[in-house]
């Protein structure tokens, strides 16, 4: 028990320090951030709970319980940046310790334990965990889901033997292999698939269907190749091998009768009955209260397109995300390739843990599978897989602590290498993209150095063959580089940003929050969040006669290119109030004021009017 508290101490320290440092520091990240945020601040200034609005109009692109979060988030700390971002980085903790529990409960306390702190430190989760997005909800509802099923269905057959002995680096891997504990398979209660399907019905009202039909598909999938496999042992003395034999056993996995048989063991009935009571009542609300409106854009543009036509460009080839997850699994890709290898070694050669192995490899393929077929494609769309990875990966590293044999050797100099090219080329290519877009940044590229120092402490540890510290430097190493990027050096390039400094010059100018505000042909969703109300876009010229003879002032946001137009058309009404280079655009972001009165082009049509002098 006391190892446990350590292990669950360790891991929340790390996950808190790359997740909770300087939280509110930088301002929202356009474009997913203070979209969510200003739909969520409508809600809220609405006191409306059900129907989520963005600057004014319906917004039907993701279910309530992002919006819902980030409404608590507000009262608790006020309509800012950690209020927004709060609950996704408790949840990114949340879901560390799940994942350690999983790895502990299936495997051993030093599994659960790497593979926390690895959940705690990759790049896109520490992205998805400091943002004010619905990813990291969605990651922790399925891996509550998944877990919640794998603790119900699997069970060591010797409970508690060697379950917390501490490998040494005298076992080798395979006697390692035979004191394993051995994870067996039984039907789960009524209440534990409750649990499950309850789990599912909140990724309902996360992400919509998607939500719950993957964790349900891996489950599936899962009990599929359980349930194939647990034949008498005269039905698998007498099976035929051979690739044919193979074949027709895959086929007979994967056929209908082992589909539905895997479905019934699944208590479907029970399933649609725990999602529909937690998730249908809203739907149903906001069905209701916007004439079925929302839903018919939620389902047909949001949950049916994607799979047929790319979304707002984001598109890739099949193999899309094997990029995406070596980038996004960083620092930790570097382990992947031997843990995959590792993991189909004893899936092969049946290994105790093999149930456990199978369900893993399970649930991160039917996400990988899915979405590299899917048309729209996006890194953080497989994130809800990534703690599978986090598992495998923290199996491979126990296994590889414990083993003295120098079968191994090869990949930690590879490691070690791909960590030290990958800081040098922070330190070169930072500089260069920095004299691009954030001018003046170029010593961000210098949190490199933490890459090379910790690849080198990792290797020096390896050669002396003290795996266990190894690990625990390249851990260290990974934190202490996601904290300077995320924490201090994205705090640097937020300084160039336009939204907020722009709101808050246009409060002073207008003495107070009372300035009417307008867009042509451009608004930012951070515009819109910071200045705390709608802001109307317009496209056409005609639409600012009547704004123009309002006696208060108007603030318009548009782009440079487009200042022009609006001087020809309005001479002498509009003054620049300021001009911003644009974030990561090229161009330069103008507002410019109407200081109130009817402007002079105005007055001179209503003269020539019949009647008028």
């Amino acid at each position: 028990m006391r190892r446990q508290l350590r292990h669950q101490g360790w891991i929340i320290l790390a996950a808190a320090v790359v997740f909770l440092t300087n939280l509110g520091a930088a301002a929202l990240w356009d474009e997913d951030e203070p979209l969510y945020a200003a739909c969520a601040l409508e809600m809220l200034q609405a006191r409306d709970w059900v129907v989520p609005v963005y600057n004014g109009e319906l917004f039907p692109d993701k279910p309530p319980l992002m919006f819902w979060t980030m409404i608590a988030g507000f009262k608790l700390f006020g309509i800012n940046e950690y209020g927004a971002r709060f609950f996704s980085a408790l949840l990114g903790i949340a879901t560390a310790i799940a994942t350690y529990h999983f790895g502990r409960r299936l495997f051993s306390d030093r599994v659960g334990f790497w593979a926390g702190l690895i959940v705690a430190s990759t790049i896109i989760f520490t992205v998805s965990a400091r943002a004010a997005t619905v990813d990291a909800a969605l990651t922790f509802l399925t891996t509550m889901a998944i877990g919640i099923f794998a603790l119900g269905a699997m069970a060591r057959k010797a409970e508690g033997e060697n379950s917390e002995a501490e490998p040494t680096a005298h076992n080798s891997a395979e006697a390692l292999d035979v004191h394993h504990s051995s994870l067996i398979i039984h039907h789960l209660s009524w209440f534990t698939w409750a649990a499950v399907w309850a789990c599912l019905g909140l990724a309902v009202l996360a992400k919509g269907p998607i939500g719950l039909l993957l964790p349900a598909a891996s489950i599936g999938l899962f009990l599929m190749i359980s349930n194939h496999r647990q034949r008498s042992p005269s039905e698998a003395a007498n099976s035929p091998h051979g690739w044919t034999a193979r074949a027709r056993g895959l086929a007979r996995c994967l056929g209908p009768v082992n589909f539905l048989r895997s479905l019934w063991r699944m208590r479907p009935l029970t399933g649609v009955a725990v999602v529909a009571a937690v998730a249908l009542p809203w739907y149903i609300l906001v069905g209701l209260r916007t004439d079925g409106a929302w839903l018919a854009q939620f389902f047909a543009k949001y949950n049916l397109r994607p799979f047929t036509e790319p979304i707002l460009g984001h598109s890739g080839p099949v193999w899309y995300y094997i990029p995406a997850v070596l980038i996004g699994f960083f620092p930790w890709a570097v382990f992947l390739g031997p843990a995959v290898q590792d993991t189909i070694g004893r899936i092969r050669r049946n290994h105790p843990w093999r149930p456990g192995y199978v369900l893993l490899a399970c649930w991160f393929g039917v996400f990988f599978v899915f979405w590299s077929i899917c048309r729209t494609k996006l890194p953080h769309y497989v994130l809800p897989a990534y703690p599978a990875l986090a598992l495998l990966t923290g199996c491979f590293i126990e296994g590889w602590i414990a083993d003295p044999l120098p079968s191994g050797r090869w990949w930690p100099r590879i490691a070690t290498a791909i960590t030290i090219l990958a800081g040098a080329g922070f330190i070169v290519a930072i500089p260069i993209v920095a004299a691009i877009y954030v001018p003046g940044e170029a010593l961000l590229g210098l949190v490199g150095l933490i890459l090379i120092a910790g690849g080198g402490g990792f290797l020096c540890w390896v050669e002396r063959n003290r795996r266990d510290r190894a690990v625990v430097v390249f851990a260290v190493t990974s934190i202490v580089f996601l904290t300077a990027v995320f924490a201090f050096a994205a705090n640097r390039v937020d300084r160039h940003q336009n939204a907020k400094p722009m709101i808050a010059a246009i409060r002073r100018d207008a003495a107070g929050d009372g300035a009417r505000l307008a867009a042509y042909r451009f608004v930012r969703e951070s515009t819109v969040f910071y200045a705390g109300r709608p802001v109307p876009c317009l496209d056409d010229l005609e639409q600012f006669e009547p704004l123009l003879d309002d006696p208060a002032p108007l603030y318009v946001f548009t782009k440079d290119r487009y200042e022009q137009r609006l001087a020809e058309r309005f001479p002498g009404v509009f003054d620049v109030l300021l001009r911003r280079r644009a974030f990561l655009q090229p161009g330069e972001v103008v507002v410019l004021v109407h200081r109130g009165g009817v402007h002079p082009t105005r007055t001179a049509e209503k003269a020539t009017l019949p009647g008028k002098r």
